[in-house]
């Protein structure tokens, strides 16, 4: 009959072999899941982002001696001029043409600045481990971008870059085209970092097998076996 040191020992044994088999890795999202989930997050963000952009908007207005009249932050046709837009503010005061100049793009340049810590936090591989925070980060800068790239191909006069460029002399649509260029690639540039984001998040999911068929993310504790004689 075993001995109770022997019995001590078989357990040790039984207890380490048990630890020292794979563990199974944390589930990942699957790509259907990270979509849906991207969509799911493009709702509140779309409403921060209106929020936001139109926020700016009357800041800027107020900083230079601006009174907000009134501030829309859903979609609808604007009373003033016609024009259906996502959001609209209207200001009262005097601006020299400098101070309006900035008024209007102010939400553009936020768009830089956020599309910029992006950048930063992309290449220096500072964006959450996991999936799902790094995801909502992508979908938040995506917003970002829609924003600042949407008006490359609005035409109409209702539009704030479209009243900066007639500000400025710039009244046809072949005089602002060098300008609308470079708009444009600058546009594509941005376009082309959330692609790469897009690109490395869905490419995580796809973990590389060794060459035993079990994945990277197969985990083992590896702990040595120390037993008594038996």
């Amino acid at each position: 009959m075993p001995t109770r040191r022997a019995l001590a020992s078989i357990s040790a044994v039984g207890a380490c072999a048990v630890l020292a088999a794979p563990c199974p890795a944390a589930a990942e999202p699957s790509d259907g899941e990270l979509v849906a989930g991207g969509l799911a997050m493009g709702i509140p963000t779309y409403a921060l982002g209106v929020t936001l952009h139109e926020g700016t908007h009357a800041l800027v207005g107020k900083a230079f001696g601006g009174e907000v009249v009134e501030m829309r932050l859903y979609p609808g046709r604007n009373p003033r001029n016609g024009a259906f837009q996502f959001g609209w503010v209207r200001m009262r005061g005097t601006f020299s043409r400098a101070e309006r100049t900035t008024f209007l793009l102010a939400p553009k340049a936020l768009d830089l600045a956020m599309l910029g810590g992006w950048t930063a936090l992309y290449e220096t591989d500072h964006l959450p481990d996991n999936p799902w925070g790094y995801l909502a980060l992508l979908v938040w800068a995506t917003g970002f971008w829609v924003d600042f790239s949407k008006d490359v191909l609005v035409f109409h006069d209702q539009n704030d870059v479209v009243k900066v460029f007639a500000s400025y002399g710039l009244d046809t649509e072949l005089e602002r085209l060098p300008v609308r260029v470079l708009y444009a690639a600058a546009s594509v540039g941005l376009g082309y970092l959330l692609y790469r984001g897009y690109d490395d998040l869905f490419a995580s999911n796809d973990a590389p097998e060794t060459t035993d068929g079990a994945t990277l993310a197969d985990g083992a504790v590896i702990l040595p076996l120390v037993s008594g004689p038996l």
